[in-house]
């Protein structure tokens, strides 16, 4: 949904704009798709770190949504922590119901209060800041970013 180019934080400015205009499903879908996207993007990070290369970790990830990347994340994450343990149960409680409402929204299902929307904006919010931190402070690098194509095989560290 944002480019890389756009930025994190203009990517969080854009969410909190749609929330101050009284958009507040739109800012729950960008939210989630934002949230979604970090998760891909550091997935990937955690992939290349461990030694696999760019079109492998592409493979690997493909096209695969919010689940599928959960289910993944601690076979390749540094130290084998699961998401809910990186972000912390206060937030990501919320952030399945989150992703729920945001697909209810998107397949024109459901439609959901305002303020439930915003309330999980901000639980989604708190869940984005949260994992970019842990990932730049434990891999060093902002998933963010576009990352140099590694085509060979070799690893960041050793785990």
């Amino acid at each position: 949904m944002h480019s890389v180019r756009l930025g994190f934080r203009a990517a969080l400015k854009r969410i909190g704009s749609l929330k101050r205009n009284g958009y507040n499903a739109e800012a729950l879908v960008t939210s989630v798709f934002t949230l979604e996207k970090l998760m891909r993007r550091s997935l990937r990070l955690a992939i290349l770190a461990r030694g696999f290369t760019s079109n492998q970790a592409k493979r690997l990830i493909g096209r695969k949504g919010f689940h599928e990347i959960k289910e993944m994340w601690d076979i390749f994450d540094r130290q084998h922590r699961t998401l809910q343990l990186m972000i912390g149960n206060n937030e990501w409680q919320h952030v399945p119901k989150a992703v729920e409402m945001r697909n209810s929204l998107v397949h024109g299902q459901q439609v959901f209060k305002a303020k439930n929307c915003d309330v999980y904006t901000k639980h989604v919010l708190a869940a984005l800041k949260k994992l970019h931190h842990e990932i730049r402070s434990d891999y060093g690098s902002d998933p963010w970013t576009v990352l140099r194509a590694r085509r060979r095989s070799k690893l960041q560290w050793l785990a």
